[in-house]
């Protein structure tokens, strides 16, 4: 097999093997479609149809989980009928010139950064304190597109103030009984709606819940999951918990995007370092941790009062 595949024109490296990758590319050409960029987890594409411009991202770590699961020999049917689906699905809606005209359509997405060496790549700004990005998409009833730097340029708009609005889109579409409590014992709160937006709603988590004066802990590791805990000292015993809940399902589920377990408080995220293995649990919380934990300390001997 070619060694170009094994780091395709020098981007950032990723665990899909050079096997799974020419055989991806050997299928895209045969439906007419042109390889630019290979990212971490997808690559980017530019359509046979002119109409369609730009190059538009497929994303394929779910593909590539079910591919090692399976016989090689299953791979071209695999990936072809995995590829003739989206690709019909990137045919679909044409995406706008002026983003102005499909902005109840705006949602965020949150997760892992996409390189910045394609010519056409999405928009994203980081997630301060998590190693994670935020970008925008256009959402459509089958699929939806990534707003690009390219859209917009020609839309005039900053993507911040998109950001803005597609949270507040993301928020009107979040249903009241999104978030479900673990179990009577432990108050760690689950949210599942699959639409393709539960890690992004960890950008709403103090709005969505109850006020915590210590803040959350909050994990997010795949795309349609999301899980967060009222921080509270009966917690602080437990918190192994919300850890392997992240390692497990990180591991486990599609659309991984982190194992790690963050810290929110007063809009700000953190990593909470938390390490769990057969005899030990190591917690390296952030040093504001401890400054929550006294406000915390004062409210609860206030309520007591």
């Amino acid at each position: 097999m070619s060694d170009e595949f094994d780091n395709p024109h020098g981007e950032s490296p990723t665990e899909m093997s050079s096997e799974f990758r020419a055989t991806v590319t050997h299928t895209l050409i045969d439906l007419g479609y042109t390889v630019a960029t290979w990212e971490p987890d997808g690559v980017n594409v530019r359509a046979p149809n002119k109409d369609k411009g730009g190059e538009q991202y497929i994303g394929l770590s779910n593909l590539y989980r079910r591919a090692k699961a399976a016989d090689k020999a299953e791979w071209p049917k695999m990936i072809r009928e995995f590829l003739e689906h989206l690709t019909d699905v990137l045919a679909g809606p044409k995406i706008p010139d002026d983003l102005n005209t499909v902005a109840d359509k705006l949602r965020p997405r949150l997760g892992r950064p996409f390189t910045r060496q394609g010519k056409t790549y999405p928009w994203g700004i980081p997630l301060p304190g998590t190693g994670l990005e935020i970008n925008l998409v256009i959402d459509y009833p089958n699929t939806m597109a990534y707003v690009t730097e390219g859209m917009l340029k020609k839309t005039g708009e900053a993507g911040e103030d998109l950001l803005d609005l597609a949270l507040a889109n993301l928020k009107v579409n979040t249903p009241p009984d999104f978030f479900d409590k673990v179990s009577e014992e432990l108050d760690i709160f689950v949210g599942h709606t699959g639409d393709g937006y539960d890690a992004a709603r960890a950008l709403l988590v103090e709005d969505l819940l109850p006020e915590s004066p210590a803040g959350f802990w909050v994990a997010i590791p795949s795309r349609e999951e999301l899980a967060v805990w009222p921080v509270s000292f009966a917690a602080l015993s437990k918190i192994h918990v919300i850890k392997l809940f992240a390692q497990d399902n990180f591991r486990d589920h599609a659309y991984p995007v982190t194992e790690d377990v963050f810290w929110v408080w007063n809009g700000t995220w953190y990593r909470f370092g938390i390490k769990v293995d057969d005899k030990n649990l190591t917690v390296s919380p952030p040093d504001e941790f401890m400054a929550a934990l006294k406000l915390l300390e004062g409210d609860e001997k206030s309520g007591e009062e």
